[in-house]
């Protein structure tokens, strides 16, 4: 049986698309249908039903899902210890990040790596995770580390890594303590990029603190900062009040130049990483590396800051 045929299948029955799998796998709808053809022809079953444009498991399709992921992993398990000699692991691993990562645990994960695995070469790439997911789509990326989503694609692995609590935060001295929440309504506030998940989440909570408050939302200033330095260097001269994942702002707060404010919870930042079902196992080990190297940072700082999930 060609695996390559089960893995159609396996994505068909996950994205529910011909082109869409098509992209996927980098090749044309064509080339998909004949896959499923032969399948279903090697099998003696049908394994979709076709409505339109949509086209949904059969009864035998459904019965033969998980078999079929079993078959695939038992495969890549195979492949991996045909292949594994005893050598150093090598090559490049295309890895994309957000810049929330750059400002924690990189250095972590970087550490790790040298030591782990020597013989692997990370490309890293900066953007926000929109497009980082769309750079893993179209196979420009191997894994991503990126804020999570309530909605986990079909053709990905996601792996949790850590909860990062989001803290108000300005300078000292900056906001007086009496009427506090009305205080900080009249303030620039400084959030994430806008239309991102931390931006969503931001917003909301500000908007019911100025319902409660009687601020009408035409009177707010909110600033979506360009990045992360951007946003930390404001609030440092006092430009507004920023929300932020406290750990980026942890020395200065311990410090005392920083204070955090005593205002409504926001939500905090799910780390993850993401990486396709079907990755090479050079990229799984490089995961399964990057997944130790967030573990370890968290070991070094408490709840406060951040909650390992991994």
């Amino acid at each position: 049986m060609n695996t390559r045929f089960v893995e159609t299948f396996i994505l068909l029955a996950r994205i529910g698309s011909v082109r869409r799998v098509a992209e996927v796998m980098h090749t044309t709808p064509g080339a998909i249908s004949m896959r499923l053809r032969s399948l279903e022809e090697e099998l003696g079953v049908s394994l979709f039903l076709y409505d339109g444009r949509s086209m949904t498991l059969t009864e035998h399709g459904a019965r033969l899902v998980q078999p079929a992921e079993s078959l695939l992993e038992t495969t890549r398990k195979m492949e991996a210890a045909a292949r594994d000699t005893g050598a150093e692991i090598g090559g490049r691993v295309r890895v994309g990040i957000i810049e929330t990562v750059v400002h924690t645990c990189l250095p972590d994960l970087m550490k790790l790596m040298r030591s782990s695995l020597p013989g692997v070469e990370l490309d890293l790439q900066v953007d926000l995770t929109v497009n980082l997911a769309e750079q893993m789509l179209s196979g420009n990326l191997d894994l991503v580390m990126r804020v999570s989503s309530a909605v986990h694609p079909s053709h990905a692995t996601v792996e949790d890594l850590m909860m990062l609590p989001v803290h108000w935060v300005a300078r000292k001295g900056l906001i007086p303590r009496r009427d506090l929440q009305h205080s900080v309504l009249r303030q620039q506030l400084l959030t994430q990029v806008r239309g991102t998940q931390p931006y969503l989440d931001a917003m909301n909570v500000i908007q019911q603190m100025a319902g409660r408050q009687g601020v009408a939302l035409s009177e707010l200033r909110v600033s979506a900062a360009p990045s992360i330095a951007a946003q930390l260097a404001l609030t440092r001269e006092g430009v507004g009040v920023a929300l932020v994942p406290g750990i980026f702002v942890k020395e200065q707060i311990e410090r005392g130049d920083l204070v955090e404010l005593d205002l409504p919870p926001l939500p905090a930042f799910k780390m993850s990483l993401w990486y396709p079902w079907n990755a090479a196992p050079l990229v799984v080990r490089t995961a399964e590396v990057l997944r130790k190297g967030a573990r370890n940072f968290c070991r070094r700082h408490d709840a406060r800051w951040v909650t390992p999930l991994a």
